[in-house]
């Protein structure tokens, strides 16, 4: 692995499963950047959206993400869904990372999260609904930071993470 290799797509679109299996396969660390931001705010990120607000996430979202971008040794990165929001995040990702575009239909996210109760955005009465509008709003974001595009609707996470591998693996010996 010659850079970072950082997972982009909306929530549930299966980044933290496909960023673990990438990195046992190449035997590197993996990071989710939810994760590491929970270990900094102390406390879950749906505690801290309830008191800060959204805003506030996505700067410290900005803050762990450059930090996790910068480090030296290689690793793959579960983004949250909405890193892409902020111009600043896409120009770190494409400058210090090889993008990978985890694309799945809302309908089927909305299937796969029917009994989630952690992802703040999702906590709506509708939440297919939310999910085709995130959609609308960061399908042209991920598509526009992304390398490489791999569809994982109608697919199990295996067969998704053995196309990303694939794809890089392809990729890395051009």
């Amino acid at each position: 692995m010659d850079s970072h290799i950082a997972l982009v797509g909306l929530p549930g679109s299966g980044k933290s499963t496909i960023g673990r299996y990438l990195a046992r396969r190449w035997s590197v660390p993996f990071v989710d950047v939810d994760v590491a931001i929970e270990e900094q705010i102390q406390c879950s990120i749906r505690e801290f959206f309830a008191k800060e607000g959204e805003d506030r996430f996505r700067e410290v979202e900005q803050d762990v993400l450059a930090q996790l971008l910068k480090k030296p040794e290689k690793m793959v990165i579960a983004t949250g869904g909405g890193a892409v929001l902020k111009p600043e995040n896409r120009a770190q990702l494409a400058r210090h990372s090889l993008v990978v575009y985890l694309s799945a239909s809302p309908h089927e996210i909305a299937r796969r999260l029917q009994k989630d109760t952690q992802r703040p955005l999702l906590q709506v009465g509708n939440p297919l609904q939310r999910l085709q509008e995130l959609h609308g709003i960061r399908d042209p974001l991920y598509k526009e930071v992304a390398d490489f595009v791999v569809a994982g609707s109608g697919l199990s996470a295996t067969q998704v993470a053995q196309r990303v591998a694939m794809q890089l693996e392809l990729g890395a010996s051009r």
